[in-house]
Parts: structure tokens; C-alpha cells; sequence
């Protein structure tokens, strides 16, 4: 019996697969938070500036945004990790919620998802295909709640780094994770590391969520959707959450290379040209 194939990991963009895998990291991002006492919530994260209750802020704060409550009015301070509006937006949820203890972090963001889950129970299949902006330009809003995904399982896997407790590696948020990825791949092969023509580069996860990701260059860098026949000019190997930890910039990318942690076959060349440009999140 053979193992089955790596595929490129999808998901559905219906409104209850979006939900769902929001709801996912949600209730575990409670699990975990619930677990937590005020020293885990001083602990820093990789994200930098900010303590575990930080992140939670800024969590919370972001689902608030969208469930309409006005921004804080706060006077935000030129800080070295605010590098654009974006960043200073986010940094002011924070700073409004700065001193309150884990348990009044965690009743609030409680609050808020609440809020939101009714909000997106009444999503219809037509409002989800509807245009959006989201983080990574104009889009649907489909897009935006799996960028929600996205951002909301790195930063649970930031909160278990910081005070290691593991977990949460595989699921339906991972996977919904892993499909953004998908969408990103192509610009690091193509634009950041600057494949040639032709190229074709493979990222193979063996787990903790396994997946993989062929892009091919034709033109402009792309992930196909099945394995083509041949053999890639180079295949980088990692696991599922150090390749987002990579992309999120929480780690460098060839320190993991050096360590063994990231292997490479083939062009070695080309393979630590994308290693390098491996980060690519504001």
C-alpha cells in the first residue's frame, strides 16, 4: 500500500466551512487561553513588542473592528514594530486594553467571538462571493474570513510558543491556514526569489498538517493543483507550522535550514534563494 500523494490543501468557501474553521481556532484559542495564568500572560511572544496579553488584544481587537465598535481613541506612539497604518491600528487595541489581567483579556475577546459567530451565522453564499478589501487587496469576503483564519492560528501558535504549550498543529484551521499559504507561494517562488522561466519549485509538508505546494513558473509563478509529471528543480522539506512560522516572519527561515530543520534536494541554489524569501506578511 502506497502513502497517499501530497496535495495543496484546500477549502470550501461556503459560509459554514468559513465559519467553522474560524469557530475552530477560536475554541481553541479559549482552551489554551483558559489555561493560562498572569505569568504565561507576561510571557514575550516572537511577535515583537508584545506579551502574550498583548497578542490576545490585538486578537480581540481586530474581531471588534469587524463587529463595527468604534477604534479606540488612544494616542499611539512611534513604536520600531509599527512600520505602516495598518500596524498602528492594530497597536492601539492594545494599548487600550494594556494592564488588564488574562481574565478580563479572555472575557472579552469571549464577548466579541460571541458577537461575531452571530454575525456570520446569517451569512448567505452570495455575501461571502461579494467583493471585499481584505489585508492582501481587493478580494471577497471569503477571502477575508480565511485571512482571519490565517492570522488568528498564527497567533495562537505565537501564545504557545511563547509559554510552550504545543498543540493545535493540524485541523480544520490549519488546513484553512495552509490554503492562504497557497495563495502567497507563488509571489515568494516567483518575485521574491526570483525563479527563472520554467521553474519549478516543490514545498513538501510531511505534517503536522501534511500538504504540498508545486509552483511552476509560466509566465508568473503558480501552484498547481496536481503533481506534474517530471522532477522539480528542487524541493524544500519542512513541517506544516514552521513553514507559516517562516512566512509570518517569527523565525529565520536559514536558521531552520542550518539546523536541519528545513532540508532541501536539487537546486540548492534556487532552494535557499526561497528559504530566504520565505517572509512575507506585513
Amino acid at each position: 500500500m502506497t502513502d497517499e500523494p501530497l496535495r495543496p490543501p484546500t477549502r470550501p468557501d461556503t459560509p459554514a466551512a468559513l465559519l467553522g474553521d474560524l469557530r475552530d481556532v477560536w475554541v481553541s484559542l479559549d482552551d489554551l487561553l483558559s489555561s493560562l495564568d498572569d505569568e504565561d500572560f507576561a510571557a514575550p511572544t516572537a511577535c515583537p513588542g508584545w506579551d502574550v496579553a498583548a497578542v490576545v488584544a490585538h486578537v480581540a481587537g481586530t474581531e471588534h473592528m469587524m463587529a463595527g465598535d468604534p477604534p479606540p481613541q488612544v494616542e499611539v506612539p512611534d513604536l520600531p514594530h509599527l512600520r505602516n497604518d495598518i500596524a498602528r491600528a492594530n497597536e492601539a487595541w492594545v494599548l487600550e486594553r494594556r494592564g488588564w489581567s488574562g481574565g478580563e483579556l479572555l472575557a472579552d475577546l469571549r464577548s466579541v467571538v460571541a458577537t461575531r459567530t452571530d454575525q456570520l451565522s446569517s451569512l448567505t453564499q452570495e455575501q461571502v462571493d461579494a467583493d471585499s478589501w481584505t489585508p492582501a487587496g481587493p478580494a471577497t469576503l471569503a477571502r477575508f474570513l480565511q485571512i482571519r483564519t490565517f492570522d488568528t492560528w498564527i497567533h495562537e501558535l505565537d501564545i504557545r510558543d511563547a509559554v510552550g504549550r504545543s498543540g493545535h498543529e493540524s485541523g480544520p484551521a490549519v488546513r484553512r491556514t495552509l490554503a492562504e499559504v497557497a495563495n502567497g507561494i507563488g509571489f515568494v517562488v516567483g518575485k521574491r526569489a526570483q525563479a527563472p522561466e520554467g521553474a519549478w519549485v516543490r514545498l513538501e509538508l510531511p505534517g503536522p498538517e501534511p500538504a504540498a505546494f508545486d509552483v511552476v513558473v509560466q509566465g508568473r509563478a503558480r501552484v498547481l493543483t496536481e503533481t506534474p509529471a517530471g522532477e522539480p528543480d528542487v524541493v524544500l522539506v519542512t513541517d506544516s507550522s514552521n513553514l507559516v512560522r517562516c512566512i509570518a516572519g517569527r523565525v529565520d527561515p536559514l536558521a531552520l535550514l542550518q539546523a536541519g530543520d528545513i532540508t532541501l534536494r536539487g537546486d540548492t541554489g534556487l532552494g535557499e534563494r526561497v528559504v530566504v524569501a520565505l517572509p512575507y506578511t506585513i
